[in-house]
């Protein structure tokens, strides 16, 4: 392998590395499943879902996905929404839930 091989290689290693990294939490998980079974929601509405909720470890939470891309948001005057960022973080929780069975 190229050394231009090699590093573009480890760049995408590290990459899907923070992905996993960021679902590898029972809490975010929950999340993550919670916004793609109903879109977009403000972090009042997750934890209302969620119960038993600190929204502090929920924002928590949130900024994690967040940075590693699963997860967008937007503002709306005090509200901040949050959706799933992309499509195929269903398909990565499909593969690991069959990975499971």
């Amino acid at each position: 392998m190229k050394v231009m091989e090699v590093q573009k290689n480890d760049k995408k290693l590290a990459a899907m590395a923070k992905v996993l990294k960021a679902v590898a939490n029972h809490n975010r998980l929950r999340i993550v499943q919670l916004l793609l079974d109903h879109g977009e929601m403000t972090v009042n509405e997750i934890c209302e879902k969620l119960e038993n909720c600190e929204q502090s470890l929920l924002s928590h939470h949130l900024a994690a996905l967040k940075e590693a891309g699963i997860l967008s948001s937007r503002r709306d005057g005090r509200k901040i929404y949050y959706s799933s960022a992309k499509k195929e973080i269903e398909n990565l929780l499909n593969c690991i839930e069959n990975c499971c069975e």
